[in-house]
């Protein structure tokens, strides 16, 4: 790479924002009225909240990473966070962030995931320090306890909603099925999906609650980060592809989801390598 890579939202993000905030803020104190000082008094709490929404908003759009040959860097309003990639000695992180740490352990770079090629970023971070994602040493990566219950309950509270609703009143028919519909999905989905994963020389072992599938490496036809874009940000996962053209998606893994497809990868590649 010549030239630095600069990874950031389109400044239409922050019009947008902006644009919004003028708005949303208009319209508080216009619905306060221009002459009933306790009404004013009253919105005040919430044009405090549009504020600080509208600045975490705004520190979020105007994050930066920048990759280059030597260093990562990270850029918001707080100011720029440099690490050489010989600097990196660690990794951590949660859920779909992955934190780099220097050997004293007083300077991190955390690139956001929300910001547009992001899973290039992931790359970049495995292609520099290999050595940081040694398969030998995350043998087994799995779900947490609290994230496998955590949607069977916000299924069983899905269910619970939907009966109450409909004990309040039984013509409430089908919001009972919307409710009756998620909370099943939400209760049905740890059923189908990897619940850890262990290396086991050329193979990995996916593991489910009941049941577990091996797939050796040379079924495997790649293996990436991916996301879906929602109304709430991106969701990353795990694409599996395999050799059959049927594809397997992994979330919700510890450490982190980008440490778990660096492992993934690393070992992928070094067994499927042409000797």
């Amino acid at each position: 790479m010549n030239e630095p890579r600069v990874y950031k939202n389109s400044p239409f993000v922050f019009v947008l924002l902006l644009v919004m905030f003028v708005v949303l803020f208009g319209a508080v104190f216009f619905a306060a009225g221009d002459n009933n000082f306790s009404n004013l008094l009253v919105m005040i709490p919430f044009a405090l909240m549009f504020a600080f929404l509208f600045l975490y908003l705004v520190f979020t759009a105007t994050a930066q990473t920048i990759i280059s040959n030597d260093e990562i860097s990270t850029k918001n309003l707080l100011g720029t966070k440099t690490l050489t990639w010989s600097e990196i000695n660690r990794v951590s992180g949660r859920g779909n962030r992955i934190k780099l740490h220097n050997f004293d352990g007083d300077v991190t770079v955390a690139p956001s995931p929300q910001l547009p090629g992001y899973p290039e970023v992931v790359e970049w971070i495995g292609d520099k320090r290999p050595d940081l994602f040694n398969p030998q040493e995350y043998r087994e990566m799995s779900r947490s306890w609290m994230g496998t219950l955590l949607l069977p309950v916000l299924g069983l509270l899905f269910l619970g909603v939907g009966f109450f609703l409909y004990t309040q009143n039984n013509e409430l028919f089908y919001p009972l099925v919307i409710f009756l519909i998620m909370g099943l999905i939400f209760i049905g989905m740890p059923l189908f999906s990897p619940q850890a994963i262990a290396i086991e020389g050329n193979s990995i072992v996916l593991g489910y609650l009941f049941n577990r599938k091996i797939y050796p490496a040379n079924e495997i036809a790649s293996i990436n980060l991916s996301f879906t874009q929602t109304r709430n940000g991106k969701n990353y996962f795990i694409l599996i592809s395999l050799a059959n053209r049927r594809s397997i998606r992994i979330s919700g893994l510890s450490p982190n989801l980008p440490v778990v497809c660096l492992v993934l990868k690393n070992w992928h590649k070094k067994n499927t390598a042409v000797v």
